[in-house]
């Protein structure tokens, strides 16, 4: 490859480096906010599937209170509350967030969504009654992990953070661009 060859080739590829993150910004994404890379739909979906999971866990959960030795108590009355108050957090999540383009808008209720889930983690976890429930809650989990990513709010779920990519609380996407070219080896 001749000097002049090089030049051309070393320009182009700043040039598409350049041009890169404005393209990803025309399609819609929010590259703005965490690590996660989530375009408008992706997002809305994730919070409609948290709204009916969320339903169904507080439905199912009142259902196995019910049935359990736990029937009358005040344990099953703070637990279903915890349960309700996080149903209630994922629909005002929904609602706030409705069709717009704008993740900062709705930003305190997803943070508010990941506050209450980690209360109704902390309360109900060491009280699984059956598969059904953890299976849901591990549904639930994955939603809130999406919603974490897309608003940046990383206190849900630390051992991501930690285990990242790098292993030091970043992603290789969050490198400057000039860092993630790759260069010829000698």
């Amino acid at each position: 490859m001749t000097g002049q060859t090089l030049r051309i080739s070393i320009m182009a590829a700043g040039l598409l480096a350049l041009a890169l993150p404005i393209a990803v910004a025309a399609q819609g994404r929010y590259p703005d906010y965490g690590r996660g890379r989530y375009d408008e739909r992706e997002v809305r979906d994730s919070i409609r599937r948290l709204d009916r999971l969320a339903k169904d866990f507080e439905r199912d959960l009142d259902r196995a209170l019910d049935r359990s030795r736990r029937d009358g108590t005040r344990r099953e009355d703070r637990m279903n509350q915890e349960a309700r108050q996080f149903r209630n957090s994922v629909g005002r999540l929904k609602s706030r967030f409705g069709n717009g383009r704008d993740l900062y808008r709705s930003r305190d209720e997803a943070a508010r969504v990941l506050q209450q889930a980690q209360q109704l983690e902390r309360i109900t976890r060491p009280r699984w009654f059956d598969n059904r429930l953890s299976s849901q809650w591990m549904q639930i989990r994955r939603e809130l992990n999406v919603i974490e990513r897309a608003y940046g709010l990383y206190g849900y779920d630390n051992r991501r953070r930690r285990d990242d990519d790098w292993g030091r609380g970043r992603d290789q996407n969050d490198a400057p661009w000039w860092q993630r070219i790759p260069l010829p080896r000698n």
